[in-house]
């Protein structure tokens, strides 16, 4: 008898036991592998009361070219039907966090994934149909760790159509110039390999104090030393107007700018210490 099972077989359970819990926990938390050998693709969608808009979003994930491997809806402690509705799609996991806050929420749901890739959007996201098709043939090539997606404007793209990404683009290069970090990866559409969460985790705020979710996550995985891109094709339609209202710009900027001060990075001038 090898040596190493002699070992085991002389601490008679509690060694035993860890090993076999290890090996059981990479077994669950990893899909299996696909007959391609292409990336696996978890998509993660916190949710908040989010019943009236969440069966559209996951309608358009259901109608994809190249459906995604799993998909995690995140109920932040609801009080509407988000779970119900949710659950009637085949195919969708319901997880609870019941911490509210999007920091939580995401982290629980990116915890949870057991795919190659975690993808990100909201729950008012309406993904093109060739959202996956395209994250997975991304993620194919080992040059990339983590990818932000284009948007049009929910609100001005009539059907299927995904109108305006010129004004999205726009609003991007302003902010990424403005806090001096690039590539942004916006929760609304983004993806990162599982190993670059894995990684990056550690760096990011771990409960809801006052950061910019989004600035948080990319800075760690830049950090981190992961390589990051835009690709404007990979195209989602958001409802982006909610988010230049005077007091939610004014709540981002302050956000952005705790953000950067807390990992030391981007622009300077834009730095908020100990959140004053």
């Amino acid at each position: 008898m090898p040596a190493f099972a002699v070992f085991i077989t002389a601490r008679k359970g509690g060694l035993v036991s860890f090993t076999w819990n290890v090996f059981a926990r990479e077994v669950a938390y990893t899909l299996p592998a696909r007959a391609d050998s292409r990336p696996t693709i978890s998509v993660v969608i916190p949710a908040f009361n989010e019943a009236h808009i969440i069966a559209r979003c996951l309608g358009a994930l259901a109608a994809q070219s190249d459906p995604a491997d799993e998909i995690i809806v995140v109920d932040n402690a609801s009080a509407d039907d988000t779970v119900a509705i949710a659950s009637r799609f085949d195919g969708v996991r319901v997880i609870t966090e019941p911490r509210a806050g999007v920091t939580y929420a995401r982290s629980a749901g990116f915890d949870a994934a057991r795919g190659d890739v975690i993808a990100r959007i909201d729950a008012d996201s309406l993904v093109t149909p060739d959202w996956i098709h395209r994250l997975r043939a991304a993620f194919d090539c080992a040059d990339l760790d983590a990818l932000g997606g284009g948007a049009g404007i929910a609100e001005l793209s009539p059907g299927h159509l995904c109108w305006f990404r010129w004004w999205y683009r726009g609003f991007r290069f302003w902010h990424e110039r403005s806090i001096g970090v690039r590539p942004m990866l916006y929760g609304f559409n983004s993806a990162m390999r599982r190993e670059a969460w894995e990684r990056a985790r550690p760096l990011v705020a771990a409960d809801d104090e006052m950061v910019s979710d989004d600035v948080d996550v990319t800075i760690a995985l830049l950090r981190t030393g992961h390589r990051l891109r835009f690709d404007p094709r990979l195209g989602v339609r958001a409802r982006l107007f909610r988010s230049i209202e005077r007091e939610k710009l004014a709540r981002y900027y302050r956000t952005d700018g705790v953000t950067l001060a807390r990992h030391r990075f981007g622009r300077r001038t834009r730095w908020i210490e100990n959140g004053a």
